[in-house]
């Protein structure tokens, strides 16, 4: 779960909009330079030559392609309590579950003059913020000021929420564009893949109960994964490598936040540190690999190295075993580092803890690989939209720590930033709509930890 953190909450009324694309010159220049432009609720796709990832596809006659919205759910007689909590932001309310994705709810989803609430069903009608307070952005509920129900009393809430798409605009062997509609999902739609004989061109994002496509809403795919240029590190981390190749046992442990322990994977073998090693298994096959997660969500490193000044959820480290005492004991070869809530330290901070971290691991005589974090919601980045390139001061502090003490660096950050070359809005790879990615986003943490060793 994300943390909650006093003093730094989320904001509450900006996220309605969590997914609207706003204008800016790159993502125009993009969408002119690929030909594809929005007409309405269509696609308008020209006859002539589409460059694909450094391929030419050629369309024979020009296309204009209906894109439909994205459904929206309703959602009848839902059974609730009324939380004391004034509902604001992820935190705080009483969820409507039918905009839930994972653990909070997908800001955004939750269709603003939709809901109304009932004491029985078929009764009458509760007021708003009289009887019951919304959140609008986030889809929760809580007591009015003047409720005639209290929290032990189950009412009845009948609203609406809508979902997200992906399509693909494909074009076939004789030249032909179509669109191909995708899943709908309620955070984290997936794309189609192109039908056999087609080359997918470009994908089209499908925003919460949109009636009409923008520009910065056509992803044309430019580049391939593979072209993803990154800053991951091979090298760095010779005893470790020099183990695997000799078949020895190798010792490691991924210590870090709520992503390391697996939100929002759909299942344990598909969190980082899993694939990360089931990989190592497969290119390594001789060594005897333990990887062990070490992890806590809503943590941050100071919290693990100083437990006493920084406790973790208010409580002692005698309680939540949030401590470096922890990742000692193990005994590892290696250490991996992934802390997207330490993205707040600035620089000179970095320089700080990281090198204390630097001095423990080495202390245990292990390797140490850092992990840029991914992408989040904008706002906690500062960004306006999805095409902005990285420039948090905590991603390019460790990166510059990295290279300054020739330390191996797993940059997932970088990758994050590529993805819309690759045709996808990162957000639709946060299953939350927060900070927890899917399997895929799960997986280009890996992807990139093995970089480290070539």
């Amino acid at each position: 779960m994300p943390e909650k953190k006093k003093g730094n909450p989320l904001p509450m009324k900006t996220c309605a909009s969590l997914f609207m694309l706003v204008g800016f010159s790159v993502s125009s220049a993009v969408c002119c330079a690929a030909g594809i432009t929005p007409q309405g609720s269509n696609v308008v796709v020209p006859a002539g030559e589409h460059c694909v990832a450094g391929r030419m596809v050629k369309v024979a006659q020009p296309a204009t392609l209906p894109v439909t919205p994205a459904p929206v759910i309703t959602v009848a007689d839902e059974p609730v309590k009324l939380s004391v909590d004034k509902p604001a932001g992820w935190a705080k309310g009483t969820k409507l579950r039918g905009c839930n994705a994972k653990d909070v709810n997908a800001c955004g989803s939750f269709v603003v003059g939709s809901l109304e609430i009932r004491r029985t069903k078929g009764g009458d009608l509760l007021k708003e913020s009289e009887d019951y307070l919304v959140d609008a952005d986030w889809g929760h509920v809580g007591l009015g000021p003047k409720s005639c129900v209290t929290a032990k009393d189950t009412v009845f809430a009948s609203y609406r929420c809508s979902l997200l798409r992906m399509d693909t605009i494909q074009v076939s062997a004789d030249g032909k564009a179509s669109l191909k509609a995708g899943e709908p999902h309620i955070s984290a739609p997936v794309p189609p893949a192109a039908d056999a004989g087609c080359v997918a061109i470009a994908h089209v994002f499908v925003n919460y109960r949109d009636t009409e496509v923008k520009s910065d809403q056509i992803y044309p795919i430019t580049e391939t994964a593979a072209q993803a240029v990154t800053g991951s590190t091979p090298g760095r981390i010779p005893k470790t490598l020099a183990k695997l190749k000799a078949g020895g046992p190798v010792k490691i442990v991924c210590w870090g936040d709520s992503v390391t322990a697996g939100g929002n994977a759909s299942k344990p073998e598909l969190r980082y540190p899993d694939v990360f090693a089931a990989g190592l298994r497969e290119r390594f096959p001789q060594a005897k690999i333990e990887m062990q997660n070490i992890s806590a969500g809503g943590s941050s490193s100071r919290q693990w190295l100083y437990p006493d000044k920084f406790r973790y959820r208010d409580k002692p480290w005698q309680e939540t075993g949030v401590t470096w005492q922890r990742i000692a004991d193990a005994k590892p070869d290696l250490v991996t580092l992934e802390f997207v809530n330490d993205a707040g330290l600035p620089p000179a901070m970095v320089e700080e803890v990281y090198n204390d971290i630097l001095k423990r691991v080495q202390g245990l005589g292990a390797e140490l690989i850092l992990i840029t974090p991914h992408f989040t919601m904008w706002r906690m980045m500062g960004f306006k939209g999805m095409r902005e390139a990285e420039r948090r001061p905590y991603v390019l502090a460790i990166r510059e720590f990295a290279n300054k003490h020739n330390i191996a660096l797993a940059d997932a950050a970088a990758r994050w930033e590529h993805l819309w070359k690759e045709g996808l809005p990162y957000l639709t790879l946060l299953h939350n709509t927060i900070n927890h990615p899917d399997d895929r986003g799960h997986r280009l943490f890996a992807e990139e930890l093995w970089k480290c060793f070539r």
